[in-house]
């Protein structure tokens, strides 16, 4: 993600949004950075920030970090766990949307570093193809019918 940014930046805003650490080393499933770094469950929203800076720094990125807040807003609404990438239009569709998890991650950064080469290139945003369009489709029809279905007491 990083090396598009420096690739981008000047052809797109980019943010990368951290959201609830899924491999804590005090957690359930901890991972390798969190027991090499010694992330910690977060107990509030300081400690999500200053867990954001430590990897940042980790990492080296160099990218607008963003921290989804305490009631995990972004995580839920987009369904962030455990990796996501979007890249999202200026009229607000999503131009590529991942699927979940690590095995969507780097499909999902060849299909945004081929979107933002020819939007860099036509200096305009690539027509949005009939799978994303359908994907749009049966996502709004789900919301909707969601939305309109009654509640239980």
């Amino acid at each position: 993600m990083e090396a598009l940014f420096q690739k981008y930046q000047n052809v797109a805003e980019f943010r990368l949004i951290y959201i609830r650490e899924a491999h804590a080393a005090d957690g359930q499933r901890p991972g390798r950075i969190g027991l090499q770094l010694d992330i910690k469950e977060h107990q509030n929203y300081e400690d999500r920030c200053n867990v954001a800076e430590r990897l940042t720094q980790d990492r080296k990125l160099t990218m607008p970090v963003l921290i989804d807040d305490f009631e995990n807003s972004t995580d839920l609404a987009y369904q962030a766990k455990p990796d996501r990438v979007f890249l999202v239009r200026t009229d607000g569709r999503l131009a590529v949307a991942a699927d979940r998890g690590p095995r969507g991650f780097a499909p999902a950064l060849k299909q945004c570093e081929a979107w933002l080469e020819t939007y860099a290139a036509q200096n305009e945003e690539p027509p949005l193809s009939p799978a994303i369009l359908k994907a749009a489709e049966t996502r709004s029809k789900k919301r909707d019918s969601q939305q309109s279905a009654p509640t239980k007491r």
